[in-house]
């Protein structure tokens, strides 16, 4: 593993993962929240790449470092070879998520927390409350995914649900998390990414949603409730609640990315910053191919990507509008009793 090393000190490493088709959106984040003077009064910005050669990594070490990011360097590949049991289903979720079991060791052990965030994020408010937030040992920070609104559903989705959480060992909906944005202590991620490697290895098959899975099989009875504030994913926006939230995070969870779709329900809000950051680091333009994203055979595939989107958004109003009642309802009453830790 290769580092640069910035001026360090902070309470709280903020670290993000990325193969060469996330480095883009998540240097965006990045400088999103390097420009927060709050969130950087507590907390310092890692970049973890998983699949560069020596070039391409020092291009984005001398872009990002004058902007107080370190990059560090992960071998990937090397770990992962050496698991001749591992199964990694294809899905528009990269294998290089599998790459944050391995960054608590990199990070110096002078930071107390590691806040982890996915690449296809926009940062819009601030997360100062998250970078300075005392977490209790042996605890995890996560939101509630779309599993929640899904597993009381009665239909083949819901059943599949049902079942996947089982296989996990988790009795409640509300317990499973979304993996896109966690904090926990530095020792803390350290043995939960640990277990969850662990735990990867030998029931990968199982694992529907890669390191998501394994994280929630061996985070049980161990997850702190946290606001959607922080990791606003898709199954918030979907079902009208930005206004309600106010999120300071904006996860794009599904296939649907912010830096080429048009789909609902943000119909490509944010493409323009993705343009603008290409044209202020042109280099990036290298790093950005979005005919090798989620297999999608170039702009034809991100295209069939879109439809798809757009005619579930549609069928689910039309086939079964009272589901889109219910599920609001559920999310609303979950925010409204819910005592979140932050």
């Amino acid at each position: 593993m290769t580092r640069e090393d910035p001026v360090l000190g902070q309470k709280t490493a903020i670290i993000f993962v990325a193969d060469r088709n996330f480095l883009m959106p998540s240097i965006l984040a990045m400088l999103q929240i390097s420009r927060q003077k709050d969130t950087m009064s507590v907390a310092d910005l890692f970049l973890f790449t998983t699949d560069l050669d020596d070039t391409d990594f020092r291009t984005i070490t001398d872009l990002v470092t004058t902007h107080g990011i370190t990059t560090i360097r992960l071998d990937l590949d090397k770990v992962l070879s050496e698991q001749e049991t591992l199964s990694f289903r294809k899905t528009h979720i990269s294998i290089s998520a599998l790459g944050r079991f391995f960054t608590g060791s990199c990070i110096d052990p002078k930071y107390e927390n590691i806040l982890y965030i996915d690449g296809d994020v926009q940062v819009i408010g601030s997360i100062f409350d998250l970078a300075n937030a005392d977490i209790p040992d042996d605890k995890i920070l996560g939101v509630i995914d779309k599993q929640f609104l899904k597993a009381k559903e009665r239909d083949k989705s819901g059943e599949k649900t049902r079942e996947y959480l089982k296989k996990l060992g988790i009795l409640h909906e509300a317990d499973y998390f979304n993996s896109g944005v966690l904090a926990a202590k530095r020792e803390t991620w350290i043995n939960l990414c640990k277990e969850a490697f662990d735990y990867f290895v030998k029931h990968s098959e199982d694992c529907m949603f890669h390191d998501q899975s394994a994280l929630n099989a061996v985070s049980v009875g161990r997850r702190l409730p946290m606001s959607p504030k922080y990791n606003f994913t898709t199954m918030f926006a979907e079902n009208n609640l930005l206004n309600i939230v106010k999120p300071s995070i904006i996860h794009f969870t599904g296939a649907e990315k912010p830096w080429f779709s048009k789909a609902r329900p943000w119909q490509g809000r944010f493409m323009a910053s993705y343009a603008e950051l290409l044209k202020q680091f042109p280099q990036l333009e290298a790093f950005y191919s979005l005919g090798e994203y989620f297999h999608s055979s170039g702009q034809s595939g991100l295209n069939k990507i879109d439809r798809h989107a757009n005619r579930m958004w549609f069928l689910t109003r039309i086939l079964t509008p009272w589901r889109v009642i219910l599920r609001r309802r559920k999310l609303l009453n979950h925010l409204k009793t819910k005592r979140f830790f932050i």
